[in-house]
């Protein structure tokens, strides 16, 4: 993290959220298993475009 912090924390958080759908589809009856794996990875393509959009310098 020495030359982003910020963007590097914003994008472990959204991993981290990513992981946490997953797990709850996989421990939990909340989501189906394959559902959650969808949106594990809509939440990292999506998440990280607003990361980068956020955060990137012009």
């Amino acid at each position: 993290m020495q030359y982003a912090p910020k963007k590097t924390a914003a994008m472990i958080t959204v991993l981290a959220l990513g992981l946490g759908i997953v797990w709850a589809g996989f421990a939990t009856k909340f989501l189906s298993f394959g559902v959650s794996i969808v949106l594990c990875f809509l939440v990292w393509i999506i998440g990280a475009r607003i990361v980068h959009m956020a955060l990137s310098r012009f």
